[in-house]
């Protein structure tokens, strides 16, 4: 469960990254501005990292991580129909903001849940579905928005990311 939703998270985040490009020619921007669509995603994530430590003081975490997986996968949804390039950077820096949810509470989550004598390889790989769904996320964010459109490849891993997010609140233990 742990490594879907690390995967699906990380896959949104960075599945715009190869997509600047065909955002700067539809909405006729230069290369610094077209990359602020990642870059405010991972600003407001880096904000949501701590203000989701502080939010588990308070709320059950799973049900944070839940709602963060499907969160992002739902204003990742939102941005494939975004009008314009401000409405895109406001939906971006809602995702990151809602993203943090997952990996700021997952290792703590993780450190209550698992016994001892497994918490490191079940880190690893929690951590390594992160790294695997950020490189996913680039290869199909490319294959697709160069097959179709940057928007149709959005509104198809966002559906996988909605999909992700069923599975991993179905399947991921309750504390």
């Amino acid at each position: 469960a742990m490594f879907l939703a690390g995967s699906s998270v990380f896959a949104l985040l960075y599945a715009v990254q190869p997509m600047m490009p065909l955002l700067s020619a539809e909405f006729g921007l230069s290369a610094a501005d077209a990359s602020w669509v990642l870059s405010i995603s991972t600003l407001t994530l880096a904000i949501s990292l701590l203000l989701s430590s502080l939010l588990s003081e308070f709320f059950d975490q799973r049900s944070l991580m839940i709602v963060a997986v499907a969160s992002t996968a739902v204003l990742s949804l939102l941005c494939a129909l975004a009008q314009n390039y401000t409405q895109l950077l406001w939906l971006r820096a809602l995702l990151g903001l809602a993203l943090g949810g997952m990996p700021a509470l997952a290792i703590t989550y993780l450190s209550s849940e698992v016994p001892a004598a497994r918490l490191s390889q079940t880190i690893g790989f929690y951590i390594a579905g992160t790294a695997l769904g950020g490189m996913l996320g680039r290869a199909f964010g490319a294959l697709l928005s160069d097959q179709f459109s940057w928007r149709l490849a959005l509104l198809l891993l966002s559906l996988a990311g909605l999909a992700a997010a069923w599975q991993f609140q179905r399947t991921l233990p309750k504390t």
